[in-house]
């Protein structure tokens, strides 16, 4: 009996959800140019911090942010991602902590530990 009632209804085919009640956020439109001169427009939402590059939806080229007179924006991105930390190696680390005397004295210290306790072959030294 139900699907009596809905046929001809055109369920799903309309929305019955309405824009009533709903506010939109304030928007800005950011044009960008790439290298090859084209220029595009974005739509970012009032109050956000804007990037200076912008990859073209059309040709995939990155473009640079104008301002309002047209001419690129100058300066250093401040959404661009950090230079990754340089690779500090163990013995880096190590000299950070220790000098070259103090690893002489440990090392001595160890060796006669291990030959006091019959670990250490002193022929292999």
């Amino acid at each position: 009996m139900s699907e009596k009632r809905l046929r001809g209804t055109r369920l799903g085919a309309t929305s019955l959800e309405t824009e009533e009640g709903v506010e939109f956020v304030a928007t800005q439109t950011i044009t960008f140019r790439t290298d090859d001169g084209e220029e595009f427009q974005v739509r970012f939402m009032e109050g956000v911090d804007l990037p200076y590059n912008w990859n073209s939806p059309h040709t995939a080229k990155s473009g640079r942010r104008l301002d309002a007179k047209g001419n690129p924006v100058q300066g250093v991105d401040p959404n661009a991602p950090s230079a990754p930390n340089p690779t500090v190696t163990h013995w880096e680390q190590l000299m950070k902590r220790r000098t070259i005397d103090e690893l002489e004295l440990i090392l001595a210290e160890r060796r006669a530990a291990m030959r006091a306790a019959g670990e250490f072959n002193s022929k292999a030294a």
